[in-house]
């Protein structure tokens, strides 16, 4: 905005404030909108009728005039009769009009609560039908977490059972480019009805509109850069129409505004700072360890870790001292951390929760504490995440409370890090030389959960599960893993944003050069109150954060196992990125080819080069296979070779951006069986050997249970995603080629 168009608001709002208001007046939100270039209507504020004159009335031109009372403590003054349409341009008339007026609203008070009349405004009448399309709701309010939303709806007194029972609002996150406003006006549905009515320029008008507004209230939100001396709140036009005279003019305006002073400081930074200490840490101090090796005791499950990651740099601290043997070593037990000599990066608390702010005040600057235990039961989360705050030492920086803490795989030279406190005989984290996710959860069932279904793949090279963030929190997190150069896939799963952190996450996904997999619970009312219990931290609006996911780039799953499916995709693909979203098939049950047409998104049937076609039909020497379609269904008769010609055919071709095989294993055509399923011609070797020599993604479906898990097993630890069913492979995919296809 303008440095000119700034000194004007900020003047309108240091009125406002001095004369005792944190709301504007319609006639000031009309100002401010003029003054970022919207039309408004012809208006004339008065404080008492004797000041309604000719030259006043003059103005309007013979047109109709709405009149409305004006009070700081009406926020609906229709409801008491303080809205009139005056059709009879004599000013003794107006001026009755408004005596009566003031009359009538405050008669609906009881004495001692009547509103303070500020006085009228007078604005022309506009004239527009209440058709959809020819009246909008527009406006922005301030998110706590994401800072500037700006709403596009329908408008009309109707505007929010519509959005609630028939089409959401339209949501987008500051700042909204008129290009990027053009693009969401020429998704919605409205632009058909433009086009028929012969009026597209109305989607510019909105998409200018959306634009200006958005900036304004950039500008004056808690997250800009310009320290604006005001925030606002909200700012509403309900309606902002398409008259009749074919202007686009805001007839309503409503808008609230807090001093900047009154909404506290935000970062809009993510802080980096000492994450490293917890995945690679010069040494790992425990506390909390029993001497009692027959009782279970979470820090001794920790140190047993460690101790099986060849770590050598273990300390161990109990009050009571003395020493223990875990994992056939023994350990002095320390009685308080500053009994430790030895160099230590991290330290991993595991005591009762009771102790833990007195134990964080005891941290020495510079270290990075894991705060395995919850929050103590006499304390709330914003009263105990306020002590920590208060206590810890520069440098220090926290995960937790109430998590699991961190798994970093060994890679380097360096012996990881693993807090997860489950026994290996329990939970195993599988490895491969080509781990390279990242998994951020706030909650610890989830890493559990996603461990145990990746168990072929081992695709985690770290997780961290962060439970209620009282410091370390998802921005941090994901910008330190967006510079690790060893992850290419990070996945989160989160229940609840704190103040300004979903800004810093939206900042951040819009500068990712890395696939983002989001995964939200609490989307419902009854979600976000059981997360809220859980994790002690807001839920927040699901609408808000869906909007920043998908406006930032990330990839928004709202059904858990596509977020376990798309998580695996990515990772094992992750070098082999989709060209586009041209996809074939090919699979030996006609079923599958179907359902496989039936569930494309975004990818859409590759039309087979001419040459590929005349290949596919020497291959097919049944003469059962419909070589004409993308989706090939080769029937249970195919063989394993034959099968694997027909899909190095396909892949082969240059019209095809990537492929889905569907393999109904139980047939005997095919080697799938125990005994067989690593024959140099199964098709188990054949499709892993195509899939190598190939720059273009596969995705499989394995349609069988536990007869057929060795050769699952095998395909996965070959860099092959498999998945038990057709939708789960195509829906995968078709995430996968999307989101590449639009990088």
């Amino acid at each position: 905005m303008e440095k000119q168009v700034i000194e004007q608001v900020d003047a309108l709002l240091e009125a406002a404030h001095g004369d005792g208001r944190h709301t504007l007046y319609e006639h000031e939100v009309y100002e401010i909108l003029r003054l970022v270039g919207f039309q408004i209507p012809l208006y004339r504020f008065v404080t008492a009728p004797d000041q309604v004159t000719d030259e006043l009335i003059a103005a309007f031109g013979g047109r109709d005039i709405m009149v409305k009372v004006v009070s700081r403590d009406m926020a609906h003054n229709q409801r008491y009769g303080g809205v009139k349409r005056v059709s009879i341009a004599d000013p003794l008339f107006i001026r009755y009009v408004l005596s009566h007026m003031r009359r009538d609203v405050l008669s609906h008070f009881e004495d001692g609560q009547k509103p303070r009349i500020d006085g009228f405004l007078l604005v022309e009448f506009i004239h527009f039908t209440q058709a959809i399309g020819d009246e909008i709701m527009l406006g922005f309010q301030e998110d706590p977490s994401f800072g500037t939303v700006v709403t596009l709806t329908k408008g009309g007194d109707d505007a929010e059972f519509f959005a609630k029972f028939y089409d959401p609002a339209n949501l987008m996150l500051a700042p909204v480019t008129l290009e990027d406003a053009k693009n969401l006006l020429n998704q919605l549905n409205i632009r058909h009805k433009f086009r028929d009515m012969g009026c597209l320029e109305r989607l510019d008008q909105i998409a200018l509109a959306v634009a200006r507004l958005s900036e304004l209230g950039l500008a004056y939100s808690m997250f800009t850069h310009s320290s604006p001396p005001f925030y606002f709140k909200t700012l509403d036009l309900n309606p902002i129409v398409f008259s009749k005279d074919r202007r686009f003019v805001a007839v309503d305006g409503y808008a609230e505004f807090i001093p900047a002073a009154d909404g506290g400081d935000m970062d809009v930074q993510p802080d980096e700072q000492g994450l490293s200490r917890f995945f690679s840490p010069r040494g790992v101090v425990v506390v909390g360890v029993s001497t009692d090796a027959q009782k279970y005791n979470m820090a001794r499950n920790i140190v047993s870790l460690l101790v099986d990651l060849g770590r050598s740099d273990i300390c161990c601290v109990n009050p009571k001292g003395g020493e223990t043997e875990i994992g056939g070593q023994v350990f002095p037990l320390y009685k308080s951390i500053g009994e430790i000599a030895a160099p230590y990066d991290l330290l991993v608390y595991a005591a009762p929760g009771q102790y833990s702010i007195p134990f964080v005040e005891s941290v020495p600057s510079g270290k990075s504490v894991i705060l395995i235990s919850g929050i103590p039961a006499d304390m709330d989360y914003n009263r105990f995440a306020a002590e920590i705050a208060r206590v810890r030492k520069p440098g220090v920086r926290v995960i937790g409370p109430n998590c699991m803490g961190v798994f970093a795989a060994p890679c380097d030279g360096e012996n990881g890090v693993n807090t997860l406190f489950i026994e290996e005989n329990r939970l195993s984290v599988p490895l491969s030389g080509h781990s390279n996710a990242a998994l951020l959860t706030q909650s610890g069932a989830m890493s559990i959960t996603f461990i145990e279904r990746n168990q072929q793949t081992g695709i985690f090279r770290s997780i961290v599960s962060f439970g209620n963030k009282v410091d370390v929190n998802i921005p941090d997190l994901t910008a330190y893993f967006e510079s690790d150069s060893k992850t290419d896939v990070i996945a989160i799963y989160l229940e609840g944003l704190g103040k300004g952190e979903g800004r810093q996450f939206y900042d951040l996904l819009r500068r990712s050069h890395k696939p983002v997999i989001v995964y939200k619970s609490g989307r419902t009312e009854a979600g976000a109150k059981a997360a809220a219990s859980h994790t002690a931290a807001m839920s927040g609006s699901y609408e808000v954060f869906r909007a920043a996911c998908l406006q930032g780039g990330s990839i928004l799953t709202e059904e858990l196992d596509d977020f376990y499916n798309y998580t695996k995709t990515f990772a094992v693909l992750s070098k082999k990125p989709a060209r586009g979203c041209r996809v074939a098939g090919v699979v030996n049950a006609g079923l599958e080819a179907t359902m496989g047409a039936d569930i494309l998104n975004e990818l859409t049937p590759a039309v087979l080069a001419p040459e590929t076609v005349e290949t596919l039909k020497t291959l097919n020497t049944h003469g059962l296979v419909n070589v004409e379609t993308a989706f090939l269904d080769l029937t249970p008769m195919t063989d394993d070779p034959l099968y694997a010609r027909f899909i190095e055919a396909v892949l082969s071709d240059q019209n095809v951006d990537c492929l889905f095989v569907g393999i109904v294993p139980h047939v005997d055509s095919l080697k799938t069986v125990e005994e067989n399923y690593l024959d140099e011609d199964a098709i188990g070797p054949l499709l892993v050997r195509a899939f190598r020599k190939t720059q273009k993604p596969v995705v499989v479906s394995v349609n069988a249970g536990r007869h057929y898990q060795e050769l699952v097993r095998y395909l996965e630890e070959n860099g092959l995603p498999v998945f038990s069913d057709i939708r789960s492979a195509i829906r995968s995919l078709d995430a996968f080629a999307a989101y590449w296809s639009r990088k």
